[in-house]
């Protein structure tokens, strides 16, 4: 199946990835990527979200008032990502 930044949470869901937050991420007032915060990825489900999409990031997170709190975030690029060129 091909990359299409509105299909990612369907593309989790069927790779047995569960989020809990999404939202977006900009810079400048241009929205660069779709995020997907998670508990855990796998090493296999990296290399199955990087296979659809070869630009997709992965951070990790802590909560502001738990530090202790860690989760990933998933992050696949939009139309402003490629637009501000950020992908080479």
């Amino acid at each position: 199946m091909k990359y299409q930044v509105s299909k990612a949470a369907w593309f989790l869901y069927e790779n047995g990835v569960s989020f809990y937050e999404q939202g977006t991420l900009d810079r400048n007032g241009v929205a660069l990527f779709d995020f997907y915060r998670v508990d855990k990825v796998s090493a296999e489900q990296k290399a199955v979200i990087l296979k659809w999409c070869k630009y997709a990031r992965f951070f990790g997170a802590r909560k502001e008032f738990a530090p202790e709190l860690t989760s990933c975030m998933i992050a696949f690029p939009k139309a402003g990502f490629y637009r501000v060129g950020f992908s080479d």
